[in-house]
């Protein structure tokens, strides 16, 4: 994505840090990302 703010992403860091849960990124270039968001039971 060339474009936006980046809020969106913020929102969820926040969210998913208050229960506790964690946030994985693996990105490559020109093929793209992966978010892995494990959030415990």
């Amino acid at each position: 994505k060339e474009e936006g703010t980046g809020l969106g992403m913020l929102m969820v860091y926040s969210t998913i840090n208050k229960v506790k849960g964690i946030i994985e990124v693996e990105s490559e270039k020109g093929k793209g990302t992966i978010f892995l968001i494990t959030i415990p039971a």
